[in-house]
């Protein structure tokens, strides 16, 4: 199932571009729709694409940030304290009797100058991540389209069988008109008649099980849609051709996979994890080398101790006396007097405080504890793993290939088969009719030839649809235009 979803997701994309707001309504609350819209409606409204596309945003977030990561990095703190009492003088490192509080700030500063190539590595390695997760999404999408192709071409199935049997049941009354009118003139017994109201019967309830069989058919198409303002939906018929069996198909498997090796998204993204898991070695190996950043910081602080002062005219002291000559002469000296004019400005204590700084770091790695060389064995254990999952992925389409190319050959010649029955059932059906009609035969011959008939118009239509099913799947593997 999942080999037949991927496949048909594909040849929806690339045929039918259009918009699901093109959405017709019919009578009554049917919508009908074509191909292109319900592809495109179930692609809006499924849950897993959207998650398919959240995990895209993620990878492509995880990539910016990776390169990011080369860029510079700065810090900035800012650092209040308060003392009460006896307090220490920032400014004269000397204890006063005083509540001071005290600010500094501090920025700094650092970039990665060389880290054996760890974030260059990253980088790409993201980039890459990204990729594949993209491709993730085409897939999905391919897989979530396939199944409303397959939805509606179900329906089609549904559709045309359903047909067939209303068709055989018109086919039956008139039969029964006719019937009735040779039983009064005589000319046939009345069991005639009742076993083909009998039969009219049976054809009935198989009308009534087509219905149902369509019904649940439409069912399924509206679960893919999950749009719950579409209750009823009606489909566009396509333009099927009738299979010409006769000409053989254009490649053969091995050229069909060459094609299909070089464009399909499962292995375009089975491919991209191998080089993704070959930059996870080359991270790992960046543990050996030593790692070289450079640093800068700037910083200062700000306290209510540091005051203004100003002159507030000028003082005397009388240092005591000196003797000279006999005499006592008193030593007076003047002073400037200043007394306390504020707080030094915030900023002007920043300026004056300020302290500035840079510096090289070189950090090189002597013994790990083998951290490193483990690392670097897990790396390529999972680098091994993205090769075998790229062989599965190979050795998965190449065999879907040769599967898909045998199951197309045996609905041509299943389709081949019952084209030449369907056809010689009909000529022994009209046959049959005559002689029915004419009493040269029972009745239970006569409905053993209808139903043969029924039974192998409804396996016609069924081999039709499926032998262009597998066509069209040989053709989207070599990414050929897909168009019913």
């Amino acid at each position: 199932m999942k080999f037949s979803l991927l496949i048909l997701t594909g040849i929806t994309l690339l045929t039918f571009q259009g918009k699901a707001q093109n959405a017709i309504q019919a009578s009554g609350n049917e919508t009908k729709l074509s191909l292109q819209e319900a592809v495109n409606i179930a692609l809006k409204n499924n849950i897993s694409v959207k998650q398919s596309e959240n995990q895209v945003l993620l990878n492509d977030i995880q990539l910016k940030q990776s390169k990011n990561n080369q860029l510079p990095s700065a810090t900035g703190s800012i650092n209040e304290s308060f003392n009460f009492g006896r307090s220490l003088d920032p400014f004269t490192n000397t204890y006063i009797e005083k509540n001071i509080n005290y600010n500094s700030i501090s920025i700094n500063a650092n970039v990665t100058i060389f880290n054996g190539f760890l974030l260059k590595n990253t980088i790409l390695q993201n980039d890459i991540l990204l990729k594949a997760t993209q491709l993730d999404l085409q897939a999905m999408k391919e897989n979530i389209s396939l199944q409303v192709v397959l939805a509606y071409l179900n329906v089609l199935n549904a559709q045309d069988i359903l047909t067939i049997s209303q068709s055989q049941t018109q086919i039956t009354n008139l039969q029964i008109q006719r019937t009735e009118k040779l039983v009064q003139a005589g000319s046939l017994p009345q069991s005639n008649l009742l076993d083909l109201k009998a039969q009219l019967a049976t054809e009935e309830t198989t009308v009534i099980n087509n219905q149902s069989t369509l019904d649940l058919a439409k069912l399924s198409l509206l679960q893919l849609l999950n749009d719950k303002n579409i209750t009823d939906v009606s489909v566009e018929r396509l333009s099927v051709p009738v299979p010409a069996t006769n000409v053989p198909y254009d490649a053969s498997p091995f050229k069909i996979f060459e094609i299909a090796e070089k464009n399909q998204p499962t292995i375009l993204a089975a491919d991209l994890r191998i080089q993704g898991a070959m930059k996870g070695i080359d991270i790992a190996k960046a543990g050996f080398l030593p790692t070289i950043s450079a640093g800068a910081s700037f910083g200062g602080n700000q306290s209510n101790a540091q005051k203004t002062y100003r002159l507030d005219g000028t003082t005397t002291s009388n240092l005591g006396t000196v003797s000279f000559n006999g005499q006592d002469i008193p030593l007076i000296v003047s002073q400037p007097k200043y007394v306390e004019d504020g707080t030094v400005a915030y900023f002007q204590q920043l300026k004056n405080t300020a302290n500035y700084g840079f510096g090289f770091n070189a950090s090189i790695p002597i013994f790990s504890r083998f951290l490193n060389k483990n690392r670097v064995a897990q790396a390529k254990i999972q680098k091994n793993n993205a090769d075998l999952s790229a062989q599965l992925a190979r050795q998965t389409l190449r065999q879907n290939i040769e599967q898909a190319y045998t199951n197309m050959n045996n609905a041509a010649k299943r389709y081949d088969a019952l084209t030449v029955q369907v056809t010689a059932l009909e000529e022994s059906f009209r046959a049959a009719e005559s002689k029915f009609g004419a009493g040269a035969i029972d009745f239970v011959n006569y409905s053993l030839q209808k139903t043969n008939l029924d039974k192998a118009r409804g396996n016609q239509v069924q081999a039709k649809y499926d032998f262009i099913f597998r066509t069209k799947i040989l053709d989207y593997y070599q990414n050929k235009p897909l168009t019913f």
